[in-house]
């Protein structure tokens, strides 16, 4: 008799959005009772895991890591449906960023032997991405990421998967990991017994002190800045809107930045280039360049631009244009043909043999897919989704480079130092504006052969380009965000609006549930938060949308429905206004700016 499968569940707890408070003297998150909910993504992997279970058979264990009273996540998983439930409890565990955490998980899916380990994309709390792919790599499992749908059968996982610019289907042989993107939140079904939680101390678990906790984490948070910025709002009429000054102020005209001539560099900052599957580059990677060179000087630090393609084309003249002072191409397959491990090892095998100072790489689906597991392979910290750089003593032999991160929907600013070098991080689309800084001349080139180590296990059974252009939203100036509810002729008119150069199109997460936008295109906690000169949203926007933009220089919403009180701090103007006149009215400003 066949032994049944298992599936281990990885859930956190997490403030409540709003709620959340940084202790100051610890620099953490403090998780009041009354103020935490379990973290929704990892309960769409929940939701998944119970439905391979009604498949399979397969018994679903819940499990979570953090203080005594993170035990109500786990009877929470109980009441919908989860077999079982493990909790790390223990104050060894405390203060553990993601990689200390991963591997306290690690440990037990080592100790359990799980056919599947399932994770959700991202915590609200810190939106970092990098768990799963981490406890992927300590473990020696594939990964998928940002998975929708999944399916198994016959000792192999199929799984629907999406990109910056569609979807992806995967088959990929198990044991693996899985972090599901997006899904529904199972129901409660059953009453949950406290005596069902098992509870697992750092000893039991195994490991030396320095694994886990606070000295097993490789990244620590320096300081908390509070984040207070006062927007002066006012109500308009429906003759209040003004296209053509909404444009002025979107392309206002930004001061060339010259080039950083950087004298003696003793170091290097390596940015990731991501080619697109359709030729170009991901506007991030031109962001990054702009991110190194931000601190270049104070660093005195060459700029790498790291491309992973085997024919890069024109593709360098570009990375040079915008400031690399060296490109370094990396032969490990097509962008079309993207896979993680090969990726993975190349950027691993090329920061080992040459050790840089730091690398960015861009808070893409495909950056948030390779850089945990590199960070994990080679014991570096990584902070997710960080919006600038700092220097620290800059004058002296060995500077501290501080990764200013967003957390509690960027009520704060939290700078992050890393015990490691290199330290990394990934980089939010949209926090830097590109600009060239010196003509397309011929760059220094070098090309590195690196070959993936171990089988590949995963399979693409077939990749979907459905929205070419949604990379491109990192680079717009004015971002128009679509509510639900506002009808196929208001759409077709912010399509064509999006179609001139600088512009782009966004969803509330409302919208892109109603199945009126793309996944692609999604913004709010769950997805993404952008920073455009001017954000204009159409139709209702509720509060987790307009914090995904309150970093934007301009909020104005559009909704005849809406009073000001509702969003009072978050925006500049309500417009009470016909959606599609006001469309008109900036098709037409846009098209006279172009015809000029």
């Amino acid at each position: 008799m066949s032994t049944p499968g298992r599936i281990l569940v990885c859930l956190k707890q997490v403030p409540v959005p709003g709620r959340g408070v940084f202790d100051e003297r610890t620099k953490r998150i403090r998780r009041d009772d009354d103020q935490t909910v379990t973290n929704p993504p990892d309960l769409h992997a929940l939701a998944q895991a119970l439905a391979v279970r009604a498949e399979t058979g397969w018994e679903v264990v819940a499990v979570t890591m953090g203080p005594p009273a993170a035990a109500e996540t786990l009877l929470d998983a109980l009441r919908r449906g989860a077999d079982r439930a493990v909790h790390l409890v223990d104050r060894r565990f405390a203060g553990a960023d993601t990689l200390a955490t991963a591997r306290a998980l690690a440990r037990l899916v080592a100790r359990e032997g799980p056919d599947l380990v399932l994770t959700g994309r991202w915590t609200l709390d810190g939106g970092t991405a990098q768990v799963g792919p981490q406890v992927a790599e300590l473990v020696g499992l594939p990964q998928l990421t940002q998975v929708t749908n999944l399916r198994v059968g016959d000792g192999v996982l199929s799984a629907d998967v999406e990109t910056d610019v569609g979807r992806e289907a995967w088959t990929v042989a198990l044991p693996a990991v899985v972090s599901v993107g997006r899904g529904a939140e199972p129901p409660w079904v059953t009453e949950a017994d406290p005596s069902a939680v098992e509870t697992l101390t750092a000893e039991e678990l195994g490991g030396g002190p320095r694994d886990f906790g606070t000295r097993g984490s490789p990244t620590f948070v320096a300081e908390i800045r509070h984040q207070a910025r006062e927007r002066s709002a006012a109500e308009y009429g429906g003759v209040g809107f003004d296209a053509a000054e909404l444009l002025e102020a979107a392309f206002a005209p930004v001061a060339p930045v010259a080039e950083v001539v950087v004298p003696t560099p003793s170091r290097e900052i390596w940015t990731v280039a991501e080619p697109l599957p359709g030729g170009g580059l991901h506007p991030a990677s031109l962001e990054a360049l702009a991110c190194a060179r931000s601190v270049a000087c104070d660093l005195r630090a060459t700029v790498v631009a790291v491309l992973p393609c085997d024919q890069p084309h024109d593709l360098p003249r570009v990375l040079y244009a915008h400031g690399a002072d060296r490109v370094l191409v990396l032969r490990c397959g097509e962008p079309a043909e993207y896979r993680t491990n090969l990726v993975t090892d190349a950027l691993s095998t090329a920061i080992a043999a040459r050790s840089p100072f730091a690398v960015i790489a861009p808070f893409s689906a495909r950056g948030r897919d390779y850089a945990p597991r590199v960070a994990a392979r080679l014991g570096l910290g990584l902070t997710g989704d960080f919006t600038a750089l700092e220097v620290r003593d800059a004058d002296t032999d060995e500077p501290d480079l501080l990764w200013l991160k967003p957390a509690l929907s960027a009520d704060v600013i939290a700078p992050v130092i890393a015990h490691s070098t290199p330290s990394l991080g990934t980089l939010r689309p949209g926090s830097f504006t590109t600009r060239a800084v010196r003509d397309q001349g011929e760059p220094d080139v070098e090309f590195a052969d690196v070959t993936a180590t171990g089988d590949d296990l995963c399979t693409a059974v077939e990749r979907r380009v459905e929205v070419p252009d949604g990379p491109r939203l990192a680079a717009a100036r004015l971002v128009i965000g679509l509510g639900p509810g506002l009808g196929t002729g208001a759409r077709r008119v912010a399509e064509r609006v999006a179609a001139t150069r600088g512009i782009a199109l966004v969803a509330t997460s409302a919208a892109v549930a109603a199945e009126e936008a793309p996944p692609q295109l999604e913004i709010g906690p769950l997805a993404r938060s952008i920073a455009p000169a001017v954000y204009l949203g159409l139709g209702r926007h509720d509060l987790g949308t307009l914090k995904a933009v309150k970093a934007a220089g301009r909020v104005i919403v559009v909704d005849p429905d809406a009073s000001l009180d509702e969003f009072a701090g978050l925006v500049d103007a309500v417009v009470s206004a016909n959606v599609e006149g006001v469309l008109l009215d900036l098709l037409l400003a846009t098209s006279g700016a172009a015809a000029s």
